[in-house]
């Protein structure tokens, strides 16, 4: 596995390519093979400087290949080295993409009892219609909610959707003029257009439609047509309603098409934002973090390190408590 690997060990492995372009030396114009290879536990580039034309034409996006050659450093990140390469049509590997750490059919289920909660008739037919349509479930249990930065996993859409709900309903205990139902019925579809944004057969990339178009957009017009399809709906639930799909991004920038306006909108915004932003610190941690170390690396996207303490701090004294051996191996 990708997340196993380190500096000067040997690899054997398959892999599916997730990018492939031939590049050239900057110093002499020699050409190699640049590759970014991909399995269920991350990705790594990597480069071959032998038969690259033919290796070139053999090796393409979405193709599973075997590998041998060794892990190194370059540059500060980890990078194969390859001494050979071979494209395989029945790889051993059955699953190249990671699955959610929670069993989405097991938060299928929580979400449905939350359906259940709502009592505002309109918007539970919404919810109800839409999550208890089978090729909606079967799509929404296998999204994912990211490409790469938070929730990049099959289910991870589940996860998110969930999450953020009970996050906004958290937040709502400290504000009762904030209308729950509604807080619900746009945490549950705030990301529904994800469901057409991925597509994910060996890796998780935008779909032509999501590229295109967005899953904020794709959301809106999946939850309209909806609306549309029930009888006397209210124009002001269906308003408020889509407003929240819409701003959920929280400003302009981020993609969203209209700014939160309303109370339930920054809270759902905030509440997607706490979700989206601590999944991939944990992702980040797993994947930078080891015994000895707490930094990062620097995180363009965020424009700074993070930092991980695995110390628990006694609240009592202000010191940190000896750390055991058993948390230690909990830790690695």
């Amino acid at each position: 596995m990708i997340s196993d690997l380190s500096p000067g060990q040997s690899v054997s492995a398959e892999f599916v390519v997730r990018t492939c372009e031939i590049r050239s030396r900057r110093e002499n114009g020699e050409l190699y093979l640049h590759l970014e290879l991909g399995d269920a536990s991350g990705r790594i580039s990597g480069s071959l400087w032998n038969d690259v034309q033919s290796a070139f034409e053999r090796c393409g996006v979405g193709k599973c290949v075997r590998v041998e050659g060794k892990a190194i450093l370059w540059k500060g990140r980890h990078h194969l080295a390859i001494a050979r390469l071979e494209t395989i049509d029945d790889p051993q590997t059955t699953s190249w993409i990671a699955d959610a750490p929670i069993d989405p059919s097991l938060l299928y289920e929580r979400i449905l009892a939350l359906i259940d909660s709502v009592d505002i008739p309109p918007l539970r037919t919404l919810l109800q219609r839409l999550f208890g349509d089978e090729t909606f479930r079967r799509r929404f249990l296998a999204a994912p909610a990211g490409k790469l930065w938070h929730h990049c996993s099959k289910g991870g859409l589940a996860q998110h959707t969930w999450a953020v709900t009970e996050l906004a309903l958290d937040i709502a205990k400290f504000y009762p003029n904030l209308q729950k139902n509604l807080l619900i019925a746009g945490a549950l579809l705030h990301d529904v257009g994800k469901i057409r944004e991925y597509r994910s057969e060996r890796f998780i990339d935008y779909s032509d439609e999501g590229r295109l178009l967005g899953h904020v957009a794709m959301g809106y017009g999946l939850v309209a047509a909806q609306i549309q399809s029930i009888a006397d709906f209210p124009p002001r639930l269906r308003q408020a309603l889509l407003h929240l799909i819409l701003s959920h991004h929280g400003d302009r920038e981020a993609g969203a098409p209209v700014l939160p306006m309303t109370p339930e909108a920054l809270v759902l915004h905030f509440a997607d934002r706490i979700d989206s932003l601590l999944n991939a610190a944990e992702r980040i941690r797993r994947r930078d973090c080891v015994p000895g170390r707490h930094w990062s690396r620097y995180i363009r996207l965020l424009d700074r390190f993070l930092y991980f303490d695995d110390l628990a701090f006694d609240g009592r004294s202000g010191q940190s408590p000896t750390v055991s051996d058993h948390s230690i191996q909990q830790e690695e």
